[in-house]
């Protein structure tokens, strides 16, 4: 369809209020088609090709809900370059994060493939998700949209603090007495020598990667890159800077530190806007938490349903 001629969104509200006057009527294929006119014209304006993973990304979402990265997102990725032509890509990426390990094959499936990649970015990135747009050749955030800190969590808590809780307990003692050791022994045993290792070695994993994407992509082309680099890294991973593992970064320090990510302007930001509006709104609609895509046919992604229980109420007996 083209540019001219196809629904358009511009504002959250133009979407609630689509989706009221088409009722039920409103259809999978048809919400599938409004998005892929858009992909396209965001193709046609960047002269690129695009691809699309994005996932629902809100706090309230229940435990375990599949939206993270992880290695199943291999398959989707796969999917999604074998329908590419070309050595130029761009990736329309929203998500919270996941696993470095697998944000390490996805990085090397994309990089096997395209010489130049630059992640667009509407709204959030955070985490491995930060990881993975640091890999890219280029960055390009809607006017509104951010990066995070790349600092590593176990089982939901940020690495930093479970070794910061630990080295206190450690200070304490130190500063008060062995006396006071039995206080802390609930504390202590909050922590294991193998959950510390696991907290060091994720921080190592996540420096490391950056540093090696950093120097094999975005700087290829630089000399005496190194301090940068260790600059870079050091601020994406500083968790003690950032207190919060969630906490928007400032693009001008981004930019200043050299990495090459620039704020989207005239009719991108309304695009980027656009299929944003367009994925949270599928989201709303629908049991998908995850989404593949490109313009050419490929959709698919990862739903979640959750399961009520219903609690049945105590029998009541008889008092003899």
């Amino acid at each position: 369809m083209a540019s001219d001629q196809r629904k358009k969104f511009k504002t959250t509200q133009e979407w609630h209020d689509f989706v009221a006057l088409k009722g039920r009527s409103i259809s999978g294929k048809e919400l599938l088609q409004i998005r892929s006119d858009c992909y396209r014209e965001i193709e046609a304006h960047r002269k690129r090709p695009l691809i699309v993973y994005a996932t629902k990304f809100l706090d309230n979402l229940p435990q375990g809900i599949p939206n993270y990265i992880d290695l199943s997102d291999i398959d989707g990725f796969t999917d999604l370059i074998n329908a590419i032509k070309g050595k130029n890509l761009d990736v329309l990426l929203h998500s919270p994060g996941g696993r470095p390990d697998a944000t390490e094959r996805i990085v090397s499936i994309l990089r096997r493939r395209f010489s130049d990649i630059c992640f667009l970015v509407p709204h959030s990135a955070y985490s491995a998700a930060t990881m993975l747009a640091v890999s890219g050749d280029k960055i390009i955030l809607h006017p509104s949209a951010t990066l995070g800190p790349i600092d590593p969590q176990i089982n939901g808590i940020p690495a930093r603090s479970i070794k910061r809780g630990f080295e206190n307990i450690k200070e304490k003692i130190k500063k008060e007495g062995p006396e006071t050791l039995p206080a802390y022994i609930p504390l202590i045993e909050k922590y294991s020598i193998e959950l510390l290792e696991m907290c060091d070695d994720s921080e190592k994993l996540a420096k490391k990667l950056v540093e090696e994407w950093l120097k094999d992509y975005m700087f290829k082309d630089e000399k005496k890159v190194n301090q940068k680099i260790k600059n870079i890294v050091n601020y994406l991973s500083d968790y003690d800077a950032h207190l919060l593992h969630a906490r928007p970064l400032k693009v001008g320090e981004l930019q200043r530190l050299g990495i090459k990510v620039e704020i989207a302007d005239g009719k991108l930001t309304e695009l980027l806007w656009e299929a944003m509006i367009l994925l949270n709104g599928f989201f709303n609609m629908s049991k998908f938490v995850k989404l593949f895509e490109t313009s050419h046919g490929i959709s698919w992604g990862k739903q979640f349903q959750q399961v009520m229980i219903p609690i049945q109420p105590l029998e009541k007996t008889k008092t003899p």
